[in-house]
């Protein structure tokens, strides 16, 4: 190894790129967002499809295909 350190990368916000301080407690309360304005904007632009997931939902990863899911017992409660 060379022996120097990494720059700190500086958290942005999701919605507005904002920088994000790391002391501040409202950032950290709507962390990855730099407060709630943009935490509902985006979670809007969700609602209007203007961010989709990229996959069929029917497809699953390889662990979640291996666990099957356990019976029921007969009070209608898992295991």
């Amino acid at each position: 190894m060379s022996g120097r350190k990494k720059k700190a990368v500086a958290e942005r916000c999701r919605y507005c790129h904002r920088r994000l301080d790391p002391g501040d407690p409202e950032h950290k309360r709507f962390w990855p967002f730099c407060g709630e304005r943009c935490k509902m904007a985006e979670l809007g632009l969700w609602f209007q499809d203007r961010y989709v997931i990229s996959r069929a939902v029917d497809q699953v990863s390889d662990d979640a295909a291996a666990t099957p899911p356990k019976p029921l017992k007969t009070g209608g409660m898992p295991e």
